[in-house]
């Protein structure tokens, strides 16, 4: 299963950088990830359209079977099931889609939290608690290692100073091996190994499942690609806290009151738009019961709630999915409804305004017999 999620993210961190290759804006690189997945579905995602427009076409008749077996459980189960056969209709059908699309979005989720990670060993011995709570990070001294660090710049106390130097003698993986220092590195974090101190340093969030001779590891490296004024690693509660945000941004990039504007307005739009779609989605399934639109309501506000704490590029992927299935579902009503018309009889119009009755008389009656003077008939005498 690991492999399988493993294989999953690499793809996904290709492809995303293939795309970022194709138009460089890291957003729209994650619209166009979108609508290649929603090209992928789209066979489903209509035949689930359409097992909903069904449904609502069988809502009298599943009202009227629930009168009729009102008390019998099973047997309404049964007829239910036959009816849904009979009309090509599956109660189901609109998961499917829906199940497809989440290990997308989890994979975009892990890629868009995750860096490379490099072990940094000092080279005299640190105290835990010193940098326990530091910031740190990887500084170069030139002439020594040209752009590739060699010691710990630590901010100790929050201040954004960074005073405290700690030489590292040894980079190594988790294996223990060796390695070069790589002036990819923005952060480290400590940690207790046994009685020593060592440091966890890592590439920006982000980069972790993208190829590093790509252009958008490059660009995420050096700062942080920007969409709109947000990083898109990064969420809209990170954007409020300076250190968690410095994980997700470049060198020396420190949050504003004015970048949250963008992280709260893709809420507001996801919010929106969920919204929108569940009761354009109400409205083909022909669904009126209270509870649906209960949750139709509270849904949207709930997502709207756990987005505080979900990368702006995830958003950024839900937002275009809602569009996408709005757009979709705005078509195929339009489709059916056109469908419609041209089945239903056309009713005779009468003409008017040409100085002829709209309907004809019907000729006059044939009697026999003699009427007298005023029009009334006569009586024969036997």
């Amino acid at each position: 299963m690991e492999q399988i999620a493993g294989v999953l993210l690499q793809t996904l961190g290709y492809a995303l950088s293939f795309l970022y290759d194709v138009v460089p804006v890291y957003g729209v690189a994650i619209v166009l990830l979108t609508i290649a997945v929603r090209l992928l579905l789209l066979p489903l995602t209509i035949k689930q359209t359409r097992s909903m427009q069904a449904m609502g076409r069988l809502q009298p008749k599943m009202k009227e079977l629930q009168r009729k077996y009102k008390g019998d459980r099973q047997k309404l189960n049964e007829e239910m099931m036959k009816l849904y056969r009979e009309h090509g209709a599956n109660p189901l059908g609109g998961c499917l889609p829906l199940l497809l699309q989440l290990p997308v979005f989890f994979a975009l989720y892990a890629v868009l939290r995750a860096a490379t990670p490099e072990i940094a060993v000092p080279a005299e011995p640190v105290s835990f608690g010193a940098v326990e709570d530091a910031f740190c990070r990887p500084v170069g001294e030139p002439g020594i290692s040209g752009t590739a660090p060699n010691e710990l710049e630590c901010d100790s106390d929050g201040d954004g100073n960074f005073e405290k130097a700690i030489p590292v003698s040894e980079w190594r993986e988790r294996d223990g091996e060796p390695i070069q220092p790589r002036d990819v590195l923005t952060r480290c974090s400590p940690e207790r190994e046994g009685g020593q101190v060592r440091f966890r340093c890592e590439t920006p969030v982000g980069t972790g499942h993208l190829p590093e001779d790509g252009a958008l590891f490059e660009a995420i490296i050096e700062d942080g690609e920007p969409f709109l004024g947000m990083y898109l690693s990064c969420s809209a509660t990170q954007a409020q806290s300076e250190e968690a945000f410095r994980q997700c941004a470049p060198r020396g990039a420190e949050g504003s009151a004015l970048t949250l504007v963008g992280y709260y307005g893709l809420i507001a739009l996801m919010v929106l738009s969920t919204f929108y779609q569940t009761r354009q989605m109400q409205a083909v399934s022909g669904s009126q019961q209270p509870g649906a639109q209960t949750i139709g309501r509270i849904m949207p506000i709930f997502l709207g709630f756990i987005s505080l704490s979900i990368p702006a590029g995830v958003l950024v992927y839900w937002v275009t999915t809602n569009m996408w299935q709005i757009g979709q579902q705005y078509v195929m009503i339009k489709k059916r409804e056109a469908g419609e018309a041209q089945a239903a009889p056309a009713k005779p119009t009468a003409a008017k305004g040409d100085g002829e009755d709209p309907e004809p008389k019907p000729p006059p009656r044939k009697s026999g017999g003699r009427r007298d003077g005023r029009g009334r008939k006569k009586r024969r005498k036997r």
